[in-house]
């Protein structure tokens, strides 16, 4: 069914009041008001955190394990994962206009979004997709210093680090011969089918991954997302979007402690200036919409480049009235980017 959009004159003025329009109207007048797009760019970045954290007993790794590989402090570092955009479409308050009610006019049949963007004349607002909220990953992480270890009575009471050590490095050569006579058969009792073995396999490598950490450190691994909002108004060069600090993750544009991740959002088509038509029989208003090509990169490598079509680069395109007297006009208007869709 086709969606009318009538709004009354308290509705107008209150919009007015929130944009800064180009028209104006007196108080009583009853308009329709539309606005057209804008493009925000949503810039997500994914930075990895990685922290490491030694073990209890890895004074003790090359003593009983043979290993000189471990984690000796605790250390944080970040490092980029990826960027990805995604182009948003708001209402832009600099082209927002009024249309004056008229029945042998089309124009009457206005279709707006919930943003108040146009859609169109005489056809249905599409559903508008709601980006999906993005959250930090939760980090989990293992207590191996609180957590009992599987040690008999005489490692226990020992009250020695030492002697502890030495009972884990047991534990998990027990551990490792058990698994070996699981997999090469050299048991009295095997488990009753596959799965079975499996989990008993699994359960042996958790243990001894435990036990290992101990001497070798825990690393814990987790991917946070930040966001960034971007409303450009003309074109960019090489500006800084953010920087990355190893040590202290995502830092802001003008702090000095990271590396400079730069964007460029660059105009590919030759027309690039926002000029508005001036014709008096103009009865809606549409955007020929720029396609431009955003980079971000690091000033050494690429890191992402896309092309986007940025609707407040291009210009306005105003449709005469004569075409707005025709019966069961249909009209149809991208609102991502302004464009003219369909006359049918």
């Amino acid at each position: 069914m086709k969606k009318l959009l009538f709004l009354s004159t308290l509705l107008a003025i209150s919009l007015i009041a929130k944009a800064q329009a180009p028209f104006s109207l007196s108080e009583g007048e009853s308009a329709l008001v539309y606005s057209l797009p804008k493009t925000v760019f949503c810039i997500e970045v994914q930075t990895e955190k990685v922290t490491q954290k030694p073990g209890v007993f890895y004074r003790y790794s090359e003593r009983y394990l043979a290993t000189s590989k471990v984690i000796t402090e605790e250390k944080t570092t970040y490092k980029l994962k990826g960027i990805s955009v995604k182009a948003l479409a708001t209402a832009d308050p600099a082209r927002t206009y009024a249309i004056t009610p008229n029945s042998s006019l089309q124009t009457s049949r206005l279709s707006v979004n919930s943003q108040g963007i146009l859609c169109g004349i005489n056809v249905p607002v599409e559903t508008e997709s709601t980006p999906a909220k993005v959250c930090d990953a939760v980090k989990i992480e293992n207590s191996p210093k609180d957590a009992l270890l599987p040690l008999g009575e005489e490692y226990m009471m020992a009250g020695s680090e030492a002697k502890l050590a030495e009972g884990a490095a047991k534990q998990i050569y027990h551990i490792r011969e058990g698994r070996m006579g699981l997999l090469t058969a050299d048991v009295d009792k095997l488990p009753a089918d596959g799965e079975s073995l499996k989990v008993m396999l699994e359960g042996m490598n958790r243990q001894e991954n435990k036990l290992t950490e101990l001497f070798v450190g825990q690393t814990i691994s987790e991917v946070q997302t930040q966001t960034i909002y971007l409303t450009p108004t003309a074109a960019v060069n090489n500006d800084v979007l953010f920087r990355l600090s190893t040590l202290k993750g995502m830092v802001a544009s003008d702090d000095l402690s990271g590396v400079p991740y730069y964007i460029s959002i660059t105009p590919t088509d030759k027309t690039t200036s926002a000029s508005k038509s001036k014709s008096e029989n103009a009865a809606l208003y549409t955007i020929l919409p720029v396609a431009s090509e955003l980079t971000i990169g690091n000033g050494v490598n690429t890191i992402y480049n896309n092309r986007f079509f940025v609707p407040q680069f291009g210009k306005t395109i105003g449709l005469p009235e004569s075409m707005f007297k025709q019966a069961h006009l249909k009209v149809k208007v991208d609102q991502q980017t302004g464009r003219l869709l369909s006359i049918e």
